[in-house]
């Protein structure tokens, strides 16, 4: 701020020689001290909005701390009180993001206490949480053979909820493609590896559903039998196996027919 007054000044005493008018100056030296002033007030401001955010960030995660040590709630009492909070960590993600400026040390405990909220609601709720945080950082290609290859790499790395979120942006935006089929199953196959063989049926239905006429439907349909059967659903696992099995020149059909006769031999549900 000095500095810009010396210039003012230095602009002033050239006025001299230059006819440089001092009413110019005057007024220049005035917005100077306006926007000094304007500086002070928007500090203020920061610093009222700092304290007010880690005001209510204590108070949300003391919430938390007395939700998770009380041995007296009921289950549903404490879904009712995480889904408040889920609520109010919302609210103040999108105050954050209208601020346009962030915090750093509110926000790490800010990000802390959305990942304890998620713990609330299981393992699967955090792993969700933690699936977003990257999701939010990974660079999407624009080719669609590349941002399949990106979702399946994570498939393949096991890393099922991030490879989830990528197929599934996948499949909306090109769900008439011959691989939106293929990112469907591999949706599938993620909940099946993952022994959830409820989901896994419902995503796998999706395949008949959406496109029935796709060059990977038995295996869909395969896997739709074998899912059923882990479910202790026989007559249903049979039934889609025996669909599976009318495709024979598949390996999808062969496999159906070869597991169709390990049950009529008595094998049970072996995979």
């Amino acid at each position: 701020m000095n500095g810009l007054r010396l210039t003012i000044a230095a602009v002033l005493l050239m006025g001299t020689a230059a006819c440089y008018p001092i009413w110019l100056g005057n007024q220049l030296e005035e917005r100077v001290d306006r926007l000094d002033n304007s500086q002070r007030d928007d500090r203020a401001q920061f610093d009222e909005a700092r304290r007010d955010l880690n005001q209510r960030v204590e108070n949300l995660d003391e919430t938390l701390e007395r939700l998770t040590k009380s041995a007296t709630r009921t289950t549903a009492e404490v879904a009712a009180s995480a889904d408040e909070l889920v609520k109010q960590v919302r609210m103040l993600r999108g105050q954050l993001e209208e601020m346009n400026y962030r915090f750093e040390d509110v926000s790490a405990r800010f990000e802390n206490l959305e990942k304890r909220v998620a713990a609330l609601g299981g393992e699967e709720a955090l792993r969700k949480y933690e699936a977003k945080q990257t999701l939010s950082s990974i660079d999407r290609p624009t080719d669609k053979k590349k941002f399949f290859d990106l979702a399946k790499s994570h498939f393949d790395r096991e890393e099922y909820v991030t490879a989830r979120g990528l197929l599934q942006e996948f499949i909306s935006k090109w769900k008439f493609d011959d691989l939106a089929p293929q990112a469907q199953i591999l949706i599938g196959d993620s909940y099946f590896n993952e022994k959830n063989y409820r989901a896994a049926v419902l995503e796998y239905q999706k395949v008949r559903e959406t496109w029935p006429s796709s060059k990977v439907l038995p295996d869909a349909l395969y896997k739709l039998g074998i899912s059923f059967l882990e479910l202790g659903l026989e007559p249903e696992g049979k039934s889609f196996l025996e669909e599976a099995a009318k495709y024979s020149g598949q390996q999808a059909g062969k496999d159906a027919r070869a597991r169709l006769n390990e049950l009529s031999k008595g094998k049970g549900s072996k995979r």
